[in-house]
C-alpha cells in the first residue's frame, strides 16, 4: 500500500463522491485503472463537462486545451491537486498533495518529460496530461527492452505533438507500431493531417526502395524494424551500412522473400512493419475451406501453386449456406495427380478463448489423428491445430498451452506430428512446448498477437492474404512456404491390400513398445510380408497377410472391437493373480486399450502360446476390417498382423551376449525372470494386454519371481477361464 496513493483515493471519493457520474476509487493504496478513471472523472468535473466518463477522449482534450495555459506555476486549483494525485499514482513524487503549483510539481513534470523523451521545459501540455492520467509506463518494465525504449523515446521526441505521447516501457505494442508507420508516412511526404499510422494504399504506393549508402530517417525506420524482428543489433543512426544490408539479406531468407538482395523495398519495409507484409508477393501455397476438383486444381497448378492446406473435418457456413469443408479421398487423388502437395488442418471450433482446454485438446487430437489415418496421410505428416482467435499474451498460458499439451499427448503415438495455426505470439508459445511447425496467421495484421512479435523459428506457412482466386471462384488464403513442411503427395494406392496392411503396421507397433524398439527403423512402405529380429533380450517377428489360420495353436482368448470404441468392465482377476503389478486399475487398462482399438477398425485381438526359433513365446494376432471410401465406393479391407515374441531364458540374469540364444525354454524345468518378465509372459495371453500395458509404464515390483512350466500352465488356464467368463464384453 502506497500511503500517497491512498490519500489520493480518499480525497477523490470525499471531493467527488456525490457528483453524478463519478465512480469512486478503491481505497487500497494501489494504482489501477479504477483509480485512473476516478482521476479522469474528477478532472472532467473541474473542466465543467456535462457528462463524466472513464476515457480521456476528444471532449476532455478540447476542454483542457482551453485552460491549459492557465495551469501554470504559482497558481492554485483542484486541477493542480488532481495532477499531483496522478503523479503519485504514476510513481513520480511531486513532494506534496496540495492545490499549489510549486517548484516540486515542475520537477515532477520534467521527470515525466525526460522519461517520455520529449523536451524537458517543465510546462504542461494536453498530450502530457493525457499520458499522465493513464496507466502507461514511462520507465523500463521488467519484460521491456532498453533498445525498444530508446526507439519509443525517439518517436515521441519527433512526433508526440501529432500522435500524443507513447508509453516508453520497452515493450513493443500497438502504439509503437502505429508510430513507426506514421514516421514512414511523414518521410514519404504524406502530411500530418493525412498520415494515420495505417499501412494503406497510399503508403504502399509511396514506399521507397533504399540501398546501401543511403542515410536519413527512412534508414532509421528500417533499422528499427530489423531490430524488432531480431535481425539487427547495431545503432539506430540512420546510416545504411553493410551491416544493415546483411541484416536485410538474412530477413529476406528467413521470410522467403526473394530475391535475397541487400535492397530494402516494399516487400522488406512492409514486411518489417506489418505481419502480413507485401500482400502482392508471389508464393507457392494456399489454404481453402472449399473442396477442389480436377478442373480447379489444374487452374491453381497453372497459377504456380504447389501446396494446398485442407481441413480434415467439419463444415463451413451456417444455415442454408452450410457446406462440408473436409478433404475427401477423391480430392486427394485430384490434387496429387496434378502434382500438388497437401498439408492437413484441424479446426472444428477454436473461435473463442473458452474453447481451449486440456480435455478439448485430447478430444481434438484423437479426432484429427483418426481422420488423417482414414485419408491415408503418411507417418510424419504434421497436422495443424487452429487457434483462430486473438488471445492476449497474459491468457495464453491458461488456455492455448493446456490445449496443445492435450493435443500433443493424444497424437504422441499416432505417427503424426503436431503443428499450430495462430498468431505469432501463440506460435512462439507453442514452439517452446514442442509443437513442431507453425502456420502463422499473419493475415490478421491488427491482432495484438502479431503486433511487434517475431516470426517463430519453426514457421512453415505464413498466411498473408485472403481473396477469391480468379476463374475458380474459390475463396483462398494465400500462404508463403518456408520449405520446412513440404506437404504430402505420396498417398499410395488405397485400393492395394498390401499397401493398406503395411501402412497400418507402424501405427500398431506404436502400441507395442517392445516391437517398436526393435523394428522402429524399418521402412514399412517397402517391407516384405515378414520381418524378424533376434536380440540378446528376445526374438521378435512381425508378419502380415490377408488371411491367417491359427492351425493347432491354442487361442487363449478373443477381444472384439467395434468402431474402435472399447469398454472394459472388470480386471479383478488380473489384480488377484498378478499382485506384483501396481497401478493396474480399470481406467489404466481401458486407457491402454483406447490407444490400440482405433487402429484396428472392426476386428479381433487374439493371443496364445507359440514357438519362435525353438523357444516358447507369445503370439498376438490382430485381425480386422477397415472401412474406407475408394473411388466413391465403400470398401472393406480385411487384414491380419501377427506379433510374436519369445524371451531368451538367460535374460537378464546372465551377461548379455550379442550372439542369438537358441536354447528352447521348453527344455528347462524352471527359470528365473524379473517380475516385469512374468507380467509380459502372463498378461500377454490376455488378448495382448501384457505388451500393450507397457505403453503406460506401470510401476512393476523389483523382486525376482521363480516360474515353473506348471505355473505358466496354471496362469494360462486361469486367465482363459477369466476370458470365457467375460466373453460377452464387447468393444462397441
Amino acid at each position: 500500500m502506497d500511503q500517497m496513493v491512498l490519500a489520493t483515493q480518499q480525497w477523490l471519493n470525499k471531493t467527488y463522491g456525490g457528483i453524478n457520474g463519478f465512480h469512486k476509487a478503491p481505497e487500497n493504496g494501489q494504482t489501477g485503472w479504477s483509480t485512473i478513471y476516478s482521476l479522469r472523472e474528477g478532472l472532467q468535473h473541474e473542466l465543467k463537462l456535462s457528462e463524466l466518463g472513464e476515457g480521456f477522449g476528444d471532449q476532455t482534450k478540447a476542454a483542457l486545451a482551453k485552460v491549459i495555459d492557465t495551469i501554470k506555476k504559482n497558481t492554485s486549483s483542484k486541477i493542480v491537486k488532481l495532477i499531483k494525485g496522478a503523479f503519485w499514482c504514476k510513481g513520480i513524487s511531486p513532494n506534496s498533495f496540495t492545490e499549489s503549483y510549486d517548484e516540486d510539481l515542475v520537477a515532477a513534470i520534467k521527470s515525466l518529460q525526460r522519461d517520455a523523451g520529449v523536451d524537458t521545459d517543465g510546462n504542461l501540455t494536453v498530450n502530457l496530461m493525457s499520458a499522465l492520467f493513464d496507466m502507461s509506463a514511462f520507465t523500463l518494465l521488467e519484460n521491456g527492452d532498453k533498445r525498444i525504449r530508446e526507439m519509443q523515446q525517439a518517436l515521441n521526441k519527433k512526433y508526440s505533438n501529432d500522435l500524443g505521447i507513447l508509453p516508453c516501457d520497452g515493450v513493443y505494442q500497438r502504439g509503437t507500431n502505429t508510430a513507426l508507420i506514421y514516421a514512414l508516412q511523414r518521410v514519404e511526404g504524406i502530411d500530418a493531417t493525412t498520415a494515420n499510422g495505417n499501412y494503406g494504399a497510399e503508403t504502399i504506393a509511396r514506399t521507397p526502395t533504399v540501398s546501401e549508402g543511403t542515410t536519413g530517417e527512412i534508414v532509421q525506420i528500417i533499422q528499427y524494424g530489423l531490430y524488432v524482428n531480431g535481425f539487427y543489433t547495431g545503432a539506430f543512426d540512420g546510416s545504411f551500412t553493410e551491416t544493415v544490408g546483411n541484416a536485410i539479406v538474412a530477413f529476406r531468407k528467413f521470410m522467403d522473400l526473394e530475391p535475397y538482395t541487400t535492397t530494402a523495398d516494399l516487400t522488406v519495409i512492409k514486411g518489417l512493419l506489418t505481419s502480413n507484409g507485401n500482400t502482392d508477393r508471389d508464393s507457392i501455397a494456399f489454404d481453402t475451406a472449399t473442396r477442389l476438383t480436377s478442373g480447379t486444381v489444374t487452374k491453381f497448378k497453372n497459377a504456380g501453386f504447389e501446396i494446398v492446406g485442407r481441413y480434415l473435418t467439419g463444415t463451413v457456413g451456417t444455415g442454408s449456406n452450410e457446406r462440408p469443408k473436409n478433404l475427401t479421398a477423391d480430392e486427394i487423388t485430384a490434387i496429387t495427380s496434378a502434382g500438388l502437395r497437401i498439408f492437413p488442418i484441424y479446426e472444428d471450433g477454436g473461435y473463442e478463448e473458452k474453447y481451449f482446454t486440456n480435455s478439448q485438446g485430447t478430444i481434438d487430437g484423437g479426432i484429427a489423428t483418426a481422420a488423417a489415418r482414414k485419408l491415408d496421410f503418411p507417418e510424419g505428416t504434421t497436422i495443424y491445430f487452429a487457434v483462430d482467435v486473438d488471445i492476449q499474451d497474459g491468457d495464453i498460458d491458461g488456455t492455448v498451452i493446456p490445449y496443445l499439451k492435450g493435443v500433443l499427448a493424444a497424437v504422441a503415438d499416432s505417427g503424426y506430428e503436431v503443428g499450430v495455426y495462430g498468431t505469432r505470439n501463440v506460435c512462439l508459445y507453442a514452439e517452446k512446448i514442442g509443437v513442431k511447425y507453425s502456420f502463422v496467421a499473419n493475415m490478421s495484421y491488427g491482432w495484438s498477437g502479431n503486433l511487434g512479435f517475431k516470426m517463430p523459428l519453426n514457421w512453415s506457412f505464413d498466411q498473408f492474404k485472403e481473396y477469391t482466386a480468379g476463374s475458380t471462384g474459390i475463396d483462398i488464403d494465400q500462404d508463403a512456404a518456408s520449405g520446412k513442411d513440404q506437404g504430402c503427395q505420396l498417398f499410395e494406392d488405397s485400393s492395394s491390400d498390401g499397401y493398406k496392411i503395411v501402412k497400418l503396421i507402424p501405427s500398431i507397433l506404436k502400441s507395442f513398445p517392445i516391437f517398436k524398439n526393435v523394428f522402429g527403423k524399418v521402412d514399412w512402405l517397402v517391407a516384405e510380408k515378414s520381418v524378424e529380429e533376434r536380440t540378446p533380450v528376445a526374438d521378435f517377428k512381425v508378419e502380415y497377410s490377408t488371411s491367417w489360420s491359427a492351425g493347432d495353436e491354442a487361442s487363449l482368448g478373443v477381444i472384439s472391437v467395434k468402431n474402435g470404441k472399447p469398454v472394459l468392465e472388470a480386471n479383478s482377476t488380473l489384480k488377484k493373480y498378478f499382485g506384483t503389478v501396481k497401478d493396474l486399475s480399470e481406467n489404466n487398462i481401458s486407457a491402454v486399450i483406447d490407444d490400440l482399438a482405433p487402429l484396428i477398425g472392426d476386428g479381433n485381438v487374439k493371443s496364445g502360446p507359440t514357438m519362435l526359433n525353438g523357444k516358447l513365446g507369445i503370439k498376438t494376432l490382430i485381425e480386422g476390417t477397415i472401412k474406407k471410401e475408394i473411388s466413391s465406393v465403400d470398401t472393406d479391407l480385411e487384414y491380419t498382423i501377427t506379433l510374436s515374441m519369445a524371451f531368451n531364458s538367460n535374460y537378464p540374469e546372465q551377461p548379455i551376449d550379442p550372439t542369438p540364444i537358441s536354447a528352447p525354454i521348453a527344455e528347462k524345468k524352471t527359470f528365473k525372470i524379473p517380475s516385469e518378465g512374468i507380467a509380459v509372459w502372463g498378461l500377454a495371453v490376455v488378448a495382448g494386454f501384457g505388451v500393450i500395458l507397457l505403453t503406460k509404464n506401470p510401476v512393476w515390483g523389483e523382486e525376482t519371481i521363480e516360474v515353473t512350466s506348471e505355473t505358466l500352465t496354471t496362469v494360462g488356464t486361469t486367465i482363459s477361464a477369466w476370458i470365457t467368463k467375460f466373453a460377452s464384453i464387447s468393444f462397441d
